[in-house]
């Protein structure tokens, strides 16, 4: 009878546990993608494979955390953020430690919010070329071919 109510309480408290979901995004026209997210005790994003899926080479990166809930609110809020410095040239794959996320602070975001689960999200917010140019995911992408009149 000890252990049914042992194991009936274990499954009380694995039922009620909290959990981060860590997960990438990438925007449809980013130059680098990101993926393969690696998780320490510390940072839900300890490190990261970045390519560079563009014709140009890469000199950095900007990368935000998010979080958000599941709920039909969907609130999203930006946690964590950093730059990171990275020579990559078109094609070319790397992985980088970018330490963000620290899983204690989300942790206590998750209890204050009182929610069982939320995602945590990794994304590209810009990337810098070694040409001087820059891509974020807000410019105007304008490829139209020009008109000729007769």
């Amino acid at each position: 009878m000890l252990r049914i109510v042992l194991v009936l309480c274990f499954m009380g408290a694995l039922a009620q546990a909290e959990h981060l979901v860590f997960t990438t995004v990438t925007p449809g026209t980013s130059p680098l993608w990101i993926s393969s997210p690696e998780e320490s005790k510390d940072f839900g994003f300890q490190s990261l494979a970045l390519l560079n899926d563009s014709g140009k080479s890469i000199q950095s990166v900007h990368l935000k955390v998010t979080f958000a809930t599941g709920r039909m609110d969907h609130y999203e809020e930006i946690v964590d953020s950093g730059h990171v410095y990275v020579s990559l040239d078109p094609g070319e794959q790397k992985r980088m430690e970018v330490f963000l996320g620290r899983i204690e602070a989300l942790k206590q975001k998750l209890q204050s919010m009182r929610l069982e689960i939320a995602w945590v999200k990794i994304t590209v917010e810009s990337a810098e070329f070694t040409d001087g140019s820059r891509w974020d995911p807000d410019a105007l992408i304008v490829d139209l071919p020009s008109a000729s009149v007769k």
